[in-house]
């Protein structure tokens, strides 16, 4: 089950020291922080509040030409970025590293990935054994063990199986059987009947011809086998789920015991598959895409044994590509970067192998970025404004007049049980099983994929680990999991624009207090409320009170509809819902607590800006921007969030405060009638 994130940095330096000027007087708190010099002040903030706050920044930040947008999280993440670059510079400087030690492991992986010269010397020798596997394939047996030979080295293909928690007995772990295997990142670039996707699927077959000719095959061969294989993932795609569907939990369980794979679906020996993966099967497994797993048995029964053959072999020169020679690793980004994305240059190496580095040994780095840049006030902080925002949250539940007192008490109930987890973990993760080489690039990253198989399967007999973290500390990002009820801020998320530890209040409540609020109200969103304080997924809420939620939560729906950044494109107002909802309930939950905090008293202006007005513009800059038309388009289709322009100005539809703060009337193209606006929370 995928846990949606908020979206997305070596703790930045923070705000310069208040400058001595005139009579040596103090700068105010948080001086600096919002500059007029980053907002367009010619707009009215009631025609477009994002365009107000961050146009004139947006005009002077163009986007790189090795980035498909660039904004607040993209600058960030440069930043961590960077971090982890030196923390890796400085490892590859360390002499006589133990062996096996995760110094060793972080150096050389880090090397491997960096020898480019190694790398093209090497081509595509270690695609060869597994090249002769798939050829060697000539019957079903011989197809499952390549299948489960595959799902080790992390190459996605005809179906996923992993274990997480039981959704409805989040104690135990279960394993699920998914979807997965196609190309291109959503089922509609192959089904879609629309231009822009008539392209891409043009483009897509170009590409993979190309890939294949750069492996050795003559261009007729090439161009038959690519035709193939868009037909055979075709075939897959028009059988996956829609985005809006995978937010449809409920519809997602549907346990079975090997015995009813074994009768429903016929065509493939899951019991056989299960044992040599490892996994004892004790009760049942969880299908997550019925629809998708029948089509696929009858795949298996009349596609050509040829064909899946070469789906293989494609499957494993595409999800290798990036790790190879020059020549493939340029034609992999000439599709999923400049064709999908709009991007038009490839990052710089040291960032690429400083972000893969991280990945392979998040929590390694992690540990060394935690002594290095994290400061142990800001946890005490963050551990404050979460007590607060909880206190309001419950404040505002105790008072709905729209829930019943029973649903009310499993609410409150939820919310008490929140558990909260700050900067890093207390426990590190153990790779002394992880296998570090230094034959070559690709072959890392394929133990490294096994390692992460053989670890998720392990977990089948084991308890559920309640420490483990789903990001790493240098991750800037923050989420809400909710089969352990918990949400969870890393050390990154914690400096500007989220986190100013000089700021005022209100900017910073603005920013990572709404975040917070986000967080949190994403228990209680449409698909988080589906979840009881355990984190087992059950209907704990009312026949009335869902009907009543839900027509409140279509205000938003409507609100996000109207938004329309091309003329044939317009934001997915039931898609991105929880993300608005959580959007909605993190300003309504974050602006309370900073009104609360004031006790009466009203701050003086800062830098021109009154609190309430440096509140609203602390959260549209953490939004601000820029995406490039290609990519927009794709984030639209695919993305739980509103795109940044939208979670602003329509964040704001709701907010009361917001109309008051910056004189916002009827006349006004963000003003929303009382009957228009929702109120959830």
């Amino acid at each position: 089950m995928n846990i949606k994130k908020l979206s997305g940095g070596i703790l930045s330096a923070g705000l310069a020291l208040s400058i001595m000027v005139g009579c040596a007087e103090k700068a105010p708190k948080g001086a600096g922080v919002l500059k007029k010099e980053d907002m367009n002040l010619a707009v009215n903030p009631g025609d477009d509040f994002f365009e107000y706050a961050n146009g004139t920044w947006m005009k002077n930040t163009p986007i790189p030409e090795d980035r498909s947008r660039y904004g607040a999280f993209d600058i960030l993440g440069e930043s961590a970025n960077g971090a982890v670059h030196d923390l890796l510079e400085e490892a590859a400087k360390t002499e006589n590293a133990e062996a096996g030690s995760n110094l060793k492991k972080i150096q050389d992986f880090y090397a491997t990935g960096m020898d480019l010269e190694k790398i093209n010397s090497v081509g595509i020798k270690p695609l060869q054994p597994e090249f002769e596997r798939i050829a060697a394939v000539s019957n079903p047996v011989d197809l499952r063990h390549t299948l489960v030979h595959l799902h080790k080295m992390g190459i996605s293909t005809l179906f996923g199986a992993g274990v997480e928690q039981d959704m409805k007995n989040t104690t135990v772990n279960r394993m699920y059987l998914s979807e997965d295997g196609i190309s291109l990142p959503d089922r509609d670039y192959y089904t879609a009947d629309n231009e822009t996707s008539a392209n891409i699927r043009v483009e897509f077959v170009k590409h993979v011809a190309k890939m294949f000719e750069l492996i050795g095959e003559n261009a007729d061969a090439a161009k038959a086998n690519a035709e193939t294989i868009m037909k055979f993932e075709t075939r897959m795609a028009t059988k996956f789920n829609t985005n809006l569907e995978n937010r449809n939990y409920p519809a997602m369980y549907n346990p079975k015991t090997v015995e009813e794979l074994a009768a429903e679906y016929p065509n493939f020996d899951w019991a056989a598959y299960f044992k040599e993966i490892g996994a004892d099967i004790k009760e049942y497994v969880i299908v997550t895409h019925p629809k998708y797993t029948a089509e696929l048995n009858k795949m298996l029964a009349d596609e050509k044994l040829e064909d899946i053959k070469l789906y293989l072999k494609w499957r494993v020169l595409d999800e290798s590509a990036g790790y190879l020679n020059t020549e493939l690793e340029k034609q992999n980004f000439a599709f999923f970067g400049t064709v999908l994305s709009g991007t038009k240059e490839q990052l710089p190496r040291w960032r690429r192998m400083s972000s893969a580095t991280g990945a392979v040994l998040g929590e390694a780095i992690g540990q060394l970025y935690v002594e290095k840049y994290f400061p142990a006030e800001a946890k005490e902080r963050m551990i404050k404004l979460v007590d607060n925002l909880k206190t309001v949250l419950r404040g505002r539940i105790e008072k709905l007049d729209w829930m019943s007192e029973g649903t009310k008490k499993e609410a409150l109930a939820k919310l008490d049980a929140f558990g909260v987890k700050i900067g890093y973990p207390d426990k590190w993760e153990d790779y002394s099983k992880l296998q570090v080489g230094t034959d070559s690039y690709v072959q890392n990253m394929w133990r490294a994929s096994e390692f992460e198989y053989e670890k998720n399967i392990k977990k089948l007999g084991e308890p559920v680990d309640t420490k483990k973290w789903g990001m790493t500390p240098q991750t800037v990002n923050a989420y809400y999991h909710p089969m352990l009820n918990e949400v969870v801020f890393p050390a990154a998320i914690l400096q500007p624009p989220f986190f100013y530890k000089d700021g005022d209040d209100a900017v910073n409540y603005g920013a990572i207090g709404v975040v917070i609020g986000h967080e949190m109200t994403h228990g209680f969103d449409d698909s988080g409320r589906r979840f009881d304080k355990e984190g087992n997924m059950r209907d704990w809420w009312t026949e009335e009170d869902t009907d009543k939620f839900n027509a409140k939560a279509q205000k938003l729906v409507d609100q996000f509809d109207g938004f329309k950044p091309f003329d044939d494109v317009h934001v997915d107002g039931k898609l991105t819902l929880g993300e608005n909802i959580a959007d909605y309930g993190g300003l309504t939950i974050a602006l309370e607590a900073y009104k609360m905090s004031l006790k009466g008293k009203t701050p003086a202006d800062v830098d021109g800006f009154n609190n309430m007005q440096r509140f609203f513009l602390s959260y549209s800059k953490v939004w601000r921007g820029n995406v490039r038309d290609t990519y927009l388009r794709k984030l639209i289709k695919e993305d739980v969030h509103s795109p940044g322009k939208y979670r602003v100005n329509g964040g704001l539809f709701n907010i009361p405060e917001f109309y008051t703060t910056f004189n916002i009337g009827p006349e006004s193209p963000l003003y929303r009638t009382e009957e228009q606006r929702a109120k959830i929370w």
